[in-house]
């Protein structure tokens, strides 16, 4: 008998794993949450109430979706329990909303009907870290070192561009070198002529009435 009522607590347990959280219906009964997926019916004038932990700038993210002839709105509340957002589309939209923690702690979230819907609906939850932002600094270091350095001889080499003029001797062929040959021999020829010409007058004899006077060498006379 005992062992059968454990066996049937197992199974209830089991069972009530299998189909996920219960909804609260207040913040003290909110069940908490983690990020996932979750199905739920709500009977109409009902309000499920659930229980999300997040971190200062952690963004919680919350999707509601319902059939299209159903109309469930949500709500999201501060540790506090001061309403922070909500969404209130029309019958047949999904509802989405994004909140970022201004502070650590219990947020709530409260989904209701409008009117007389009621109906099955799904929650998908989602959280985000915020995001760290790492700053690289490059810090650049100059150093100026002084170095005495001793007195140096420098020995430059100078180089002198000079131009040197050239001779050029032009070749004129050799018709140009026959002539100033010729021209040379009939000089030569010339001169012998004219000192011919005066030898022969210096030894000609006198002619008759011309005195001839001879001088003995060795005596002195006026010039």
């Amino acid at each position: 008998m005992l062992t059968a009522l454990i066996v049937a607590t197992a199974l209830l347990s089991v069972a009530a794993a299998a189909q996920g959280p219960v909804p609260g219906t207040s913040f003290a009964t909110a069940p908490e949450l983690q990020p996932g997926t979750y199905s739920f019916h709500l009977q109409a004038g009902d309000l499920h109430y659930f229980r999300v932990t997040l971190k200062q700038g952690q963004t919680l993210f919350v999707t509601l979706r319902m059939a299209l002839d159903v109309d469930f709105d949500i709500f999201v509340y501060s540790p506090e329990r001061d309403l922070l957002d909500w969404g209130v589309r029309l019958t047949g939209f999904y509802e989405r909303i994004s909140l970022k923690a201004p502070v650590t702690g219990s947020y709530y979230i409260v989904v209701f009907q409008l009117g007389a819907s009621s109906g099955s609906y799904t929650l998908e939850l989602s959280i985000v870290d915020e995001p760290k932002v790492t700053a690289t600094v490059t810090v650049t270091e100059f150093r100026y070192i002084t170095v005495a350095v001793p007195a140096m001889t420098v020995t430059r080499e100078v180089m002198t561009v000079r131009t040197v003029a050239q001779q050029v001797v032009e070749d004129r062929g050799p018709m140009l070198n026959l002539f100033g040959m010729l021209a040379i021999a009939v000089g030569l020829v010339v001169a012998s002529v004219v000192v011919s010409g005066s030898l022969v007058r210096s030894r000609a004899p006198a002619q008759p009435g011309e005195r001839t006077e001879v001088r003995p060498q060795g005596e002195g006379g006026g010039a």
